[in-house]
């Protein structure tokens, strides 16, 4: 991550380690996440969710033009500045599209409600996932919850 620049992702700075802990420093957005702004003030307009999907699909292209998926986007792992600009966070989930080979790694990452079927389904999945969950982003913003929360059970196959 450290290698990756692009206005729309969280800039990763290093990390350093100790005997009992390992730090990571990245960029620090004030804003908060689209998450709790929807908490706060309930569900987006149109236009600000027309802006900030622009944004999260600037910043996914970045990843994906250098071949890494995401496989968490959903408004917790947004963070938005004081000026209004959106930055994908939170890449614990993320990785090389070359390295997703086998099974093991194309199983369940990412948070169900936002996952694509096929994720859901551990069948072979790449950059189509996270757009898919850039879609369930948008209805998380216009109606301030989750797609499919209606449901009680967040995974059924």
């Amino acid at each position: 991550m450290q290698s990756l620049s692009h206005v729309n992702i969280v800039s990763y700075w290093g990390t350093e380690a100790s005997a009992k802990y390992l730090t990571i420093f990245m960029e620090y957005v004030p804003g908060g996440s689209i998450a709790t702004m929807l908490k706060k003030f309930g569900p987006f307009n149109e236009r600000l969710i027309r802006v900030y999907t622009a944004q999260v699909l600037s910043g996914l292209d970045y990843l994906h033009s250098h071949r890494i998926i995401h496989r968490d986007i959903k408004g917790a792992n947004i963070l938005v500045d004081h000026g209004g600009v959106c930055k994908l966070a939170d890449f614990g989930a993320s990785k090389r599209l070359e390295l997703i080979t086998n099974a093991a790694e194309q199983s369940l990452r990412g948070t169900p409600y936002w996952m694509a079927p096929e994720v859901i389904k551990q069948e072979p999945y790449g950059r189509q996932a996270d757009i898919w969950s850039v879609g369930c982003t948008v209805i998380e913003m216009g109606t301030g919850r989750p797609p499919y929360s209606q449901f009680k059970s967040q995974v059924t196959v």
